[in-house]
């Protein structure tokens, strides 16, 4: 999950400040965020450090001190062809199912750009090590966090309370509604069913995890490379 930004090629602002806009934001209720500037790449990915920690830390703390670790809890764990299934997975959803999900929308509501929020991340890869940190923060450190906390802790705790399709499409619109991107909403919807079943058919988070991977990998390739993803 990556904050929205708008740049503003006119405004000079240091770090600090842009750090600062970012803070009141937060604190004043603003869900996405609107700097005069966007932040370094290093800088977004250390601030992702602390909701990665909130998300991993907390369930794994829980389900080693509290439960019963975090492979009965969480599901932590993984088998050999859980790489190969769940790659080939992740890319097909986003190489095959978006573009036809969004050409059956698009009908329906026009023509859209569906990738402007991921690009205000992506259109600053202009060097290698920007390049290797896009892909650190959106087919590493978001896949692994995101599992974990909604595939691993979200969806058995709607397994609680509701039967296991239901717990799925629960856990799949939860995914989906905390990335705040309206217009992202119904592709993150159905993959996060996808992985959410996978997760139930498999008991283990490892094909989920893969798929996340290679469906965000495959994204920001698309925009940093320009392969016509959506």
């Amino acid at each position: 999950m990556i904050p929205k930004t708008d740049y503003d090629p006119t405004a000079v602002v240091g770090i600090g400040g842009r750090i600062g806009e970012a803070s009141s934001q937060y604190a004043s209720g603003v869900g996405t965020l609107t700097l005069s500037k966007p932040i370094p790449l290093w800088l977004q990915m250390l601030l992702q450090v602390p909701l990665w920690l909130v998300l991993v830390a907390v369930p794994v703390w829980f389900a080693v001190t509290r439960g019963r670790g975090v492979v009965a809890d969480l599901g932590l764990r993984m088998k050999a062809i859980d790489a190969p299934v769940g790659l080939a997975i992740g890319v097909a959803s986003q190489l095959l199912l978006v573009p036809a999900l969004y050409w059956v929308l698009f009908t329906l509501i026009g023509e859209q750009d569906v990738s402007a929020a991921a690009r205000q991340l992506t259109d600053r890869a202009t060097d290698p090590l920007s390049v290797v940190l896009v892909f650190v923060i959106v087919g590493v450190g978001a896949p692994i966090a995101e599992e974990i906390f909604f595939r691993g802790t979200a969806l058995p705790i709607f397994g609680r309370k509701l039967r296991a399709r239901w717990a799925v499409f629960a856990s799949g619109a939860f995914f989906a509604a905390t990335h705040f991107q309206l217009l992202q909403f119904p592709a993150l919807l159905v993959f996060g069913i996808i992985l959410g079943a996978l997760t139930v058919r498999t008991r283990r988070l490892g094909p989920a995890l893969w798929a996340h991977l290679g469906f965000n990998v495959v994204a920001a390739a698309g925009l940093i490379f320009g392969f016509g993803v959506l």
